[in-house]
């Protein structure tokens, strides 16, 4: 039986990930009615695919598995909406036209002020308080005091961005009895995504040091002995081959785990 923490922390997970889902994911079917058009735009493939695979020195922001959804291999159904997470969808509406405007003053990676009732400010709501969720998923547990705040504030942003049966959905969440085996359980599976992630880009960073290496190597080649130089760039692309075959094998791991959470909850089953 849940204490009365346990159970604000995982009504709070209900509301945002269940509910909050769905009515972010309304807004974006409205934004974007025809994703497959959108995503086969040769200027919105382009803008994605520096998102992707970004010029050296910027952050990469699209994995590859959000790009295997958002262009599944050939033969695979034509994407929707209802394959992507909050986080893909949300870098889609701040990057691809027509861009959601960003909050005032804090964009999109902060919580807004209260008083900014704008589309950009409950997207980034949602976003927040999904952070906000597994930064806390260890502890669990939510005060009535933090609870309260955090209710007010994501019941907000699905007034503004869902409609009357999202409404009606957030309040039943407050009352009704909920699945909590089956919320922690997706959180946990969520959570598992998430190490895997940052351990691909961990070694993803390993891989460019090599490859950098190599290169000044290669610079300098007129200058050292060439047989020496062959065998250290040799030893450099034996290390970049294991480092690339790890990465490929976290990605092929993250997706193995990964679970579609869409209106029904993972499998339909998660979530009463």
């Amino acid at each position: 039986m849940a204490t009365k923490e346990e159970d604000n922390f995982l009504r709070v997970v209900y509301l945002n990930y269940r509910v909050g889902t769905t009515a972010l994911r309304r807004y974006f079917d409205s934004v974007y009615p025809n994703l497959p058009a959108e995503l086969s735009s040769p200027p919105n493939k382009a803008i994605l695919a520096s998102l992707h695979k970004p010029p050296r020195g910027q952050r990469r922001v699209l994995y590859q598995e959000q790009w295997d959804i958002l262009y599944p291999p050939t033969g695979a159904p034509v994407v929707s909406s209802a394959k992507l997470d909050v986080t893909l969808m949300v870098c889609l509406l701040r990057n691809l036209p027509p861009m959601v405007p960003p909050p005032a003053l804090n964009g999109f990676d902060a919580l807004p002020l209260a008083s900014d009732v704008s589309y950009g400010a409950h997207i980034a709501r949602i976003k927040y308080y999904k952070n906000y969720i597994v930064s806390h998923s260890k502890d669990g547990k939510l005060s009535d005091a933090d609870f309260n705040k955090i209710w007010i504030d994501i019941d907000m942003a699905i007034n503004g961005l869902g409609n009357q049966q999202d409404i009606t959905d957030a309040a039943d969440a407050k009352i009704k009895v909920l699945d909590f085996k089956s919320i922690i359980e997706y959180l946990n599976i969520w959570m598992g995504i998430k190490r895997n992630r940052k351990r691909s880009v961990e070694h993803s960073g390993k891989i460019f040091d090599h490859a950098s290496k190599i290169a000044k190597l290669e610079t300098t080649v007129e200058h050292l002995d060439i047989g020496k130089v062959e065998q250290s760039s040799a030893d450099n692309a034996s290390k970049i081959a294991i480092l690339e075959t790890t990465v490929e094998y976290i990605e092929q791991e993250v997706k193995s785990v990964k679970i579609d959470f869409d209106v029904n909850g993972p499998k339909g089953e998660y979530f009463i």
